[in-house]
């Protein structure tokens, strides 16, 4: 239906103010601006298409430019031209969108309120559900390529779903709204019969949609930050619980030292051993006795010949007059040589420490300190428990009536008491920053840009205070706002599956009020082709690994398959290389598991520059990887690819600006000669990977 000449610039202008005031309201209601579960303007883009023909894409695209353009001036600090690409391909979806649903309707010949028939209203509704797919591929896209903070895996699907159903919803209840009211302005639809069968119900049921999403969302805000609290506070007691169960051990440490005349290595071996069993931050256990210095000499021959001939004392008295802590005793002791016999109080800190515990009578932390018995970042600290013989608390010194016989000290790793304390769902969930009491730049643990987005309240968070051993911590846990967001978007699937549902139906309703019945079986029909290809959609996404982009297992499988019926019916060869990362379990151990991802991801993208595209590199786990080489590939072309794949990994790995050498182990096995299945070659690969490995030479 087009309007005379004369009418279509008045039209034009009113739809165009209509797609843009509507983008403002409507986001208004929406936590994220871009991604709205109820959009109006996709409709009012179809309907002035429709009605104006295709000179009102021009429109429908200078209003989404403007509309994101603006939202992103408004709600961002820095105003500068880098919005104006992503603006303009979010626009161009907008667009190709509004074409595409305008070309099927025109070239299908639906009718929307000319007596459309059941076939008709169908067609109708399952195109605008296919054709509202394309912008919410390509706005989603735009968003994840253009801001690294939206990127969160296979989340973004679920925004996918709000913006996909939202412009749905929008097509289906107002474009046959605005397409009626020109009817009736026109004289082709009386007004009684658009406000009954047409205006009435479909503003009622938008107005209702609105109604229950803001409803929704309040309950889902509501229960998102019920959830934060009560995982903190989960989080809270079970560090608490955790940083008691430390200092516990250690205060049993001391006791059985203070009433023991002398200890010797195994039986301080069993006293450890037992103490710290489930206690996994603790780095070490030692016995570090007070020794005055004119018995330097003689401690030091009786600990040779206990200890053996290596023993030596490190570390120089700070004054003439001090006395040594020497560290006698350290448990585990592969781990901890390097500490052995070092001098504890030639250190000014821990000197300070030390004579504190001793007047207080009570166990004293450290500050967070580089441990000397580890050459890697290792944050941790020091707990000093005094062990008393006979106790003069006026005594000030140090050695006075050798009334202190020495201290107990626990060598405690931050990383790992957080770690092995809370749950892998708390560790992914949280974002934790522990900074000393009053001295929020002072790192005990965690980023501390998490202070300031609790400040510029991004997202949620939550503060507790640890008070020990003499010190205080306050814990801050924190997910920003865009996760948060995520949450809330994945909580409210449900409501947006029943929005979805109930609107379809309420439109195919309302719509077929204009016209004849068709049989109930066309509509099954088309339901069902519209669920096996959102199916075989799903389907496509279980084939990749998440972190990599890689095929993943199945995948692999499928082509090896595939390439190995080629292969045998040819009569050429095929080869399969498995490939596996040396030393990555160090990686994930001493620096974590995010650091672990980020060098599979980097190692991956280096194999697959290396590669053509139609060879087929896959993850198989862990860090695995599998290759096929199925172009009938010689030896000479499988050594030159091995040589080029060693070669890609010869640059250093740069995490957390430390650079970090990576090499890999490589098994071959060629078809038919090492076997007749993806099964048999599989570990035949694997196999001559492993003797590698255990021969210690990485190809």
């Amino acid at each position: 239906m087009l309007l005379p000449t004369n009418k279509n610039t008045i039209t034009y202008i009113l739809l165009f103010c209509l797609y843009v005031g509507c983008a403002f309201v409507f986001s208004a209601f929406s936590p994220q601006a871009q991604i709205v579960s109820l959009w109006p303007s996709a409709g009012v883009a179809l309907a002035g298409c429709l009605v104006l023909g295709y000179r009102f894409l021009v429109g429908v695209f200078l209003g989404s430019c403007f509309f994101n353009l603006t939202t992103h001036f408004f709600n961002d600090e820095v105003q500068n031209l880098a919005p104006i690409i992503p603006a303009a391909l979010i626009a161009l979806g907008s667009t190709i969108q509004a074409w595409a649903n305008t070309a099927l309707l025109r070239r299908l010949r639906v009718s929307l309120l000319s007596a459309p028939s059941y076939y008709q209203v169908s067609t109708f509704i399952l195109i605008g559900l296919l054709c509202c797919l394309i912008s919410a591929v390509v706005g989603n896209a735009v968003l994840v390529f253009t801001h690294e903070s939206v990127a969160i895996g296979m989340l973004q699907w679920f925004n996918v779903l709000v913006w996909w159903v939202g412009d749905f919803l929008g097509v289906i209840f107002v474009t046959p709204l605005i397409l009626g009211c020109l009817q009736c302005r026109q004289g082709y639809l009386g007004k009684g019969s658009l406000l009954k069968g047409l205006a009435v119900p479909l503003l009622s049921i938008l107005v209702i949609f609105q109604a229950a999403q803001q409803y929704i969302e309040h309950l889902v805000v509501t229960y998102t930050q019920n959830e934060f609290e009560l995982k903190a506070k989960v989080a809270e007691n079970s560090l608490k619980y955790q940083m008691s169960a430390y200092l516990y051990a250690l205060q049993q440490l001391g006791s059985e030292l203070s009433e023991r005349d002398s200890i010797n290595k195994d039986d301080f071996y069993d006293l450890v051993k037992r103490l710290s069993t489930d206690l996994p931050g603790i780095r070490a256990m030692s016995w570090n006795p007070v020794i005055k210095q004119r018995d330097l000499a003689m401690f030091e021959q009786v600990a040779r010949e206990e200890l053996g001939s290596d023993f030596q004392i490190k570390g120089a008295p700070l004054y003439p007059e001090d006395p040594l802590v020497v560290v006698k005793f350290i448990e585990p002791l592969a781990e901890n040589k390097a500490a052995q016999g070092f001098n504890v109080y030639s250190n000014a800190s821990r000197r300070e420490s030390m004579l504190l515990a001793k007047k207080t009578h009570s166990a004293v932390s450290t500050d967070i300190i580089q441990l000397v018995q580890s050459d890697q970042r290792e944050p941790g600290f020091l707990i000093f428990t005094p062990v008393f013989q006979n106790v003069d608390p006026m005594e000030q010194a140090i050695d006075s009536h050798e009334s202190l016989k020495g201290f107990a000290v626990g060598v405690f790793l931050v990383a790992e008491i957080i770690n092995k304390s809370l749950s892998d769902d708390l560790i992914n969930f949280l974002d934790i920053y522990i900074h000393e009491k009053g001295r929020p730049e002072k790192a005990v643990y965690g980023n501390k840009s998490i202070i300031a987005a609790m400040s510029q309240g991004d997202g949620l968070g939550y503060i507790f205070e640890i008070a020990f051993a003499g010190r205080t911590w306050v814990f801050n846990l924190h997910i920003d706002q865009q996760y948060l967001i995520s949450l809330q978007v994945e909580k409210s699937l449900s409501f947006l599956a029943t929005q979805w549902l109930f609107g379809t139906l309420a439109a195919f309703i309302i719509l077929s009020a204009f016209g004849r019945h068709v049989h109930l079986r066309e509509l099954v029909k088309e339901r069902t082709k519209e669920i096996e290809k959102i199916n075989m959609q799903l389907e496509y996404y279980a084939f990749y690994d998440a972190l990599t982009g890689l095929p993943n297992r199945r995948l692999f499988f499928d082509r090896a398959e595939h390439s190995l019926k080629l292969a045998s019916r040819n009569k050429y060869t095929l080869a399969l290389i498995f490939l596996d990362l040396n030393e990555f379990k160090v990686v994930n151990d001493t620096l974590g598991h995010e650091s672990g991802d980020r060098l599979l991801v980097e190692v991956s993208q280096r194999f697959r520059s290396t590669l053509r595209a139609s060879d087929t590199l896959a993850r198989m786990g862990g860090d695995e990887f599998t290759l096929l080489i199925d172009d009938n590939p010689q030896p000479e072309d499988i050594c030159t690819l091995v040589e080029k794949l060693t070669q890609c990994l010869q640059r250093p790995v740069v995490l957390d600006d430390c650079e970090h050498y990576v090499s890999a182990s490589v098994g071959v096995a060629l078809y038919p000669d090492d076997g007749d299945s993806i099964e048999d070659l599989l570990r035949k690969a694997d196999m001559a990977m492993y003797k590698e490995k255990r021969a210690s030479v990485c190809i």
